[in-house]
């Protein structure tokens, strides 16, 4: 009960300490984002949002925060004198050198250099004051009003100065570190796109450049142009090819015919004699027909061709035209014919059908070897169609690829110049008045109620765990042989000490004396009911009592001395038998008789026979029926044997003094443990023929 006294006298005397002032301030922070940014998707990135709530209240607690608030606490403590008495770690740095090394840090947002000797003595004299960072971190406290745009800020200090400036410089630097994070982020962002809106440009160049080399390599130069002349030109040449070969079928019909009437009619004495003439006309088709392909084919290549090469082409074309008309109008002079009009007109009109069938065949040989010519082109031009339509695709997407990036890029260059803004204070830190109301009254009960449970708690749980039984029921639960008696000691103590109170002693003494009345009583009547039990045995049976335990028991032999004095009371001698080397006896000692074993024939006093000072066990010193015959003697000169055998812990000699004995008192320890071995030690005794009183329990009372 002297803890919980104590602890509210020392808590009302120090209640002062508890005395705080607390300035608190609000801040807003602004979260919009539209998704101009984002590369993927339209979802919310990091960047664009800067820092959620969370981030945004951690910023507050970093290492250059928090630095910067001990700086500004430090230069102002050392330049006024009037926040903190702080004094410095040590005098290697003068005050002055420290300001200007703490301003010097403030003004170029850098952190403590733990390498440098005057950044070291900073920080350890800002921890020698109480002003460390996890000290200034568990000060302040920083919470988001429900789930709105606004956050609170608080600080406790014994000074209301002090508690107002820390909060107004915690939101300045808060607001600068948070604006220098989101600035980094977005300039971060910002070099990213910039760096892929330079691959992209490149790549779009990259591109248009191999489509200019590939149109450049197949000779095309407009793609739709391109695939409008050849299905033009190609439905036109089937056309007139269609169209040549209707009229060369009936031009030859008509030469068959007119043929075959010359053959056959002998009067018209026909006969063709321009074979020469004709083969000369054959060589000049195939020329024309050769110079009208190149005119064609190089219709779409004029700008590469020499300027006169059309006019110097078309000249040639006229001059053979001109030598197929010269050598068919030699044709027909040197054809010999009947003189009459009907012949002649025959023979007219047959070598007018071969000129036309000639003109006609070569006309369609041409158009035909044009479209063959047209048709591989197009044939060859599907991959390269292909190609370039795949590379002029590459090109728009990688163009609105580009233009989407520049479009992000110049956004976050504008956001990297505008963030930060979106964070601000819209309440300032008020100056405390009166300091925060203190629960004096419930903190002292609650600290005397916390102790008092504290210490039933502590009791209970070493009740619990601890392996020792302290209390009679635990062993009483375990044990096989019940507790018929207890014993109890109490230790003496002087309680004197020179820088002890005197009254403390007296209450101490008063307590101790208390308790040995207490105990003493008990005692009394623990003795005198072992007494009766002993005298209630038959006077004729051997009345050899043996007192055995786990563990060597000083109160075991004081109890049976007890016992022996209250015998002697009455004229009934007993003789103790001390057999436990464990804790051997004081030969000299003058409180009770003290006998040897070489005495035991002549031995006739109470007293006790002392076999402890040397390990023995009854076996060595006689043999069994010798011990039974020097039994038989004892007991005809003592109403009484007791014996204490050696702890069942510790030696196994005890089973041979169960052989001769007749009645037992097993003796427990309160304190110790009560474990197994002991159960199985109580069973076999319960199995022997001896008479088992019960138990009783001793302890020493502190």
């Amino acid at each position: 009960m002297g803890v919980p006294i104590i602890v509210c006298i020392i808590l009302y005397f120090n209640m002062s300490d508890f005395k705080m002032y607390e300035s608190k301030a609000k801040l807003q922070f602004e979260l919009n984002t539209d998704g101009s940014l984002s590369l993927t998707s339209k979802s919310l990135q990091l960047f664009e949002i800067g820092l959620m709530f969370t981030d945004l209240l951690e910023i507050a607690r970093i290492k250059r925060v928090l630095e910067n608030i001990q700086l500004n606490i430090l230069i102002k403590s050392l330049n006024t004198n009037k926040l903190y008495d702080i004094k410095l770690d040590n005098d290697l740095y003068s005050e002055t050198e420290i300001i200007n090394r703490a301003n010097y840090l403030l003004d170029n947002f850098e952190n403590l250099n733990m390498q440098r000797p005057i950044d070291v003595v900073i920080n350890n004299t800002m921890i020698k004051n109480g002003l460390g960072i996890e000290d200034i971190s568990k000060r302040f406290s920083i919470s988001r009003i429900g789930s709105s745009k606004y956050i609170n800020v608080s600080i406790e200090d014994k000074d209301p100065f002090a508690a107002k400036f820390i909060i107004d410089i915690l939101t300045k630097a808060w607001i600068k570190e948070y604006r220098y994070e989101i600035k980094q982020r977005y300039k971060d962002k910002s070099e990213s796109i910039a760096n892929s809106c330079d691959r992209a440009r490149v790549e779009l160049s990259d591109l248009y450049d191999s489509l200019k080399v590939f149109k450049r390599k197949h000779n095309i130069i407009d793609i739709d142009a391109t695939k409008k002349f050849i299905i033009d030109r190609s439905s036109e040449l089937q056309k007139e090819i269609s169209k040549g070969k209707k009229e060369l079928a009936s031009d030859k019909s008509s030469i068959d015919f007119l043929g075959n009437t010359l053959e056959n009619k002998k009067d018209f004495g026909f006969k063709s004699e321009s074979d020469d003439i004709h083969l000369s006309i054959m060589h000049l088709k195939d020329s024309l027909r050769k110079l009208q392909q190149e005119r064609e084919y190089n219709a779409y290549n004029l700008e590469k061709l020499p300027s006169d090469y059309t006019t110097k082409l078309d000249a040639k074309i006229r001059s053979i035209e001109n030598k197929i008309k010269n050598n068919l109008s030699k044709s027909i002079s040197s054809t010999t014919y009947d003189p009459s009009l009907t012949k002649q007109s025959i023979v007219n009109k047959y070598i007018q059908d071969q000129i036309n069938y000639v003109k006609l065949e070569a006309q369609v040989s041409t158009l035909e070897d044009e479209l063959n010519q047209l048709t591989y082109r197009s044939r060859q031009n599907i991959d390269v169609i292909s190609n370039i339509v795949k590379l002029e695709g590459q090109i728009e997407t990688k163009e609105k690829y580009y233009l989407n990036l520049l479009e992000k890029k110049h956004f976050a260059e504008l956001l990297e110049k505008e963030s930060g803004n979106n964070f601000f204070i819209i309440e300032t830190a008020n100056f405390p008045i009166k300091p925060k109301s203190s629960k004096r009254g419930l903190i002292i009960v609650g600290a005397s109620m916390g102790s008092m449970i504290l210490i039933l708690v502590i009791v209970v749980l070493r009740i619990i765990f601890d392996a020792k039984h302290h209390l009679p029921f635990q062993i009483d639960k375990e044990s096989k042989i019940p507790i018929i008696a207890s014993i109890y000691l109490l230790p003496v103590h002087d309680y004197k000490h020179k820088f002890k109170p005197r009254i403390i002693s007296k209450l101490q003494r008063w307590r101790q004396n208390y308790k040995r009345k207490l105990v003493a009583g008990g005692n009394t009547d623990s003795r005198k009911y072992l007494r009766r039990l002993i005298l209630d045995l038959d006077k004729d049976g051997k009345n050899i009592i043996t007192f055995m335990g786990a563990r060597s028991n000083h109160i075991t032999l004081h109890t049976l001395l007890e016992l022996q004095k209250m015998f002697n009371k009455t004229n009934i001698k007993s003789l103790i038998i001390y057999n436990d080397w464990f804790s051997p006896l004081d030969v000299n000692q003058k409180e009770y008789k003290r006998f040897e074993f070489k005495d035991r024939e002549t031995i006739n006093d109470s007293g006790v026979l002392d076999l402890s000072q040397e390990e023995c066990s009854p076996y060595d010193l006689l043999l069994p029926d010798d011990w039974f015959s020097l039994l038989v003697k004892l007991r005809q000169k003592y109403q009484y044997i007791l014996l204490i055998t050696p702890p069942t812990h510790q030696s196994t000699i005890w089973h041979e003094w169960l052989n001769l004995t007749s009645d037992v008192f097993y003796v427990y320890e309160l304190h110790e443990t009560f474990d197994d071995d002991d159960v199985k030690h109580q069973e076999y005794l319960l199995e022997t023929h001896c008479n088992v009183f019960g138990g009783f329990l001793t302890s020493n009372v502190k």
